[in-house]
């Protein structure tokens, strides 16, 4: 949920294509229990990510 401009900035320069590897990992939201509405979770975690 990072942000994909920042990491395509990170890629186009090669030296920091590890760095760019890192943050998408660490961007990534693994959601592991089932949800009967995982769009309206996701809007709530980025409405509450911008304040």
């Amino acid at each position: 949920m990072g942000s994909w401009l920042f990491f395509w900035l990170l890629c186009i320069t090669v030296i920091l294509i590890p760095v760019a590897i890192l943050y998408l990992l660490n961007g990534t939201l693994r959601i592991e229990d089932e949800m009967t509405d995982p769009e309206q979770f996701i809007s709530a975690f980025r409405a509450r990510k911008r304040n």
